[in-house]
């Protein structure tokens, strides 16, 4: 008996079918692209406070809690290992002096870069709006402000707010208080 054209097409989509399995397929989200600076504005590794892959510090600040918060959030994981960030020593060139101003000058805080051989940099924030009755007096906003200049400390440059990212150069009403995936990728274009 002849097998029909109809009954060959007919078994191979029966088989074809039994054979079909469903796969999940879970796809890993883009790596974060570096986001470009504002206008104006450079990034890199000649921008920052790092010394020969460390910046150590001093710090005369108030703010305490909110430098050990931007120093974590800046040294967190793998992705952010590169630069080391330690207290000064006896025996350890001051990259950076974490202190404190009171003025009201729209800024909550501001990194000072003094890029002369032994120089010491600055990190200042401002109490006149961290301090109670200041706008961003609450703790997420010190944090958020404190991440932010480590983050030019570091060498990353102001942000665009079309790109979420804790460089913005303006206080959030809802604050970033650690370097967001573009951030990183920031990071990484300057320390590798």
């Amino acid at each position: 008996m002849p097998i029909s054209p109809l009954r060959v097409l007919l078994a191979l989509a029966v088989a074809t079918l039994t054979a079909t399995t469903t796969v999940t397929v879970a796809y890993a989200s883009p790596a974060a692209a570096p986001a470009p600076c504002l206008r104006g504005e450079k990034e890199g590794r000649s921008e920052s406070s790092v010394d020969e892959g460390e910046i150590r510090y001093t710090e005369a600040t108030k703010f305490d809690a909110a430098r050990e918060h931007a120093q974590k959030a800046w040294t967190a994981g793998t992705a952010l290992a590169k630069v080391k960030i330690r207290p000064d020593s006896a025996v350890t060139v001051n990259d950076l002096e974490w202190r404190d101003y009171i003025k009201k000058d729209g800024h909550g805080g501001y990194h000072d870069q003094h890029p002369a051989i032994a120089a010491t940099d600055f990190i200042y924030l401002n109490k006149y709006y961290l301090d109670p009755p200041g706008e961003w007096n609450e703790e997420k906003y010190r944090r958020s402000v404190a991440a932010h200049t480590l983050g030019h400390a570091l060498g990353l440059c102001h942000k665009s707010t079309e790109v979420f990212s804790l460089m913005w150069k303006a206080v959030a009403a809802v604050p970033v208080e650690k370097p967001s995936d573009a951030d990183k990728a920031n990071y990484k274009k300057i320390w590798g």
